[in-house]
């Protein structure tokens, strides 16, 4: 069992790398743009494309993404891992699209909410640059609950790469669970998931640490 995980679990945390890279930059970004734009178009976009990307099951979405970007575009290869880390963008993307449409829609209802808060109305009285009111003051608290979806959705990430990593015939350990589940290996789906387990509430830890580093009001005895 020692030998599986191994052998499997750099291809997951790889893998796991690559969505959570997609899922902070793409979530962010749209999340904080529709935020201080909303009701724009490109909020409306936000709130579109999040909602189909979601209404989407990831086993479809990967196979759309393989037909399109893999094979009549010819962007990402479509399965293995032979071109080292990049043959996990596409694999990513997908694994992440779901995780990373719920960032920016939360990312994009904390910045709308504080945005309306006396303390940025107050900095707005004293003459604040709106980027210094963003960045400094609205974004850091609309963090919080953002930082808390993405810690617990790493150790998710990590466990449910299942549909994924057997799409794209990645070697990783959620398609190592399926299998062993198949061959009604017991052992080894206990060893994995318990491991899973671990991933998730060490995880949970890292982001009750960086509340203290978000929200200077929070402290640790």
């Amino acid at each position: 069992m020692l030998d599986t995980i191994e052998r499997t679990l750099p291809v997951t945390i790889r893998l796991t790398i690559v969505a959570v890279i997609f899922e902070i930059i793409i979530g962010l970004t749209a999340g904080v743009l529709a935020g201080i734009r909303r009701n724009s178009y490109f909020d409306n976009l936000v709130l579109v494309s999040t909602t189909v990307i979601v209404s989407i099951p990831i086993l479809v979405l990967a196979f759309l993404a393989q037909l399109t970007f893999g094979l009549k575009l010819g962007w990402f290869p479509i399965a293995g891992t032979r071109e080292g880390w990049y043959s996990y963008v596409l694999p990513g993307l997908v694994l992440a699209s779901g995780s990373l449409a719920y960032v920016a829609r939360l990312t994009r209802t904390s910045i709308a909410e504080n945005m309306r808060a006396d303390y940025v109305r107050t900095a707005k009285a004293k003459g604040l640059p709106r980027s210094r009111i963003i960045v400094r003051h609205t974004l850091r608290n609309s963090l919080i609950p953002v930082v808390t979806f993405i810690g617990a959705d790493i150790g998710a990430l990590l466990g449910g790469a299942i549909v994924t990593e057997t799409v794209f015939n990645l070697p990783g350990i959620g398609r190592e669970v399926f299998d062993s589940i198949q061959a009604q290996e017991g052992a080894v789906v206990v060893g994995i998931v318990t491991l899973m387990v671990f991933f998730f509430i060490f995880f949970n830890l890292v982001v009750d640490v960086l509340y203290a580093v978000l929200d200077p009001r929070i402290r640790y005895d």
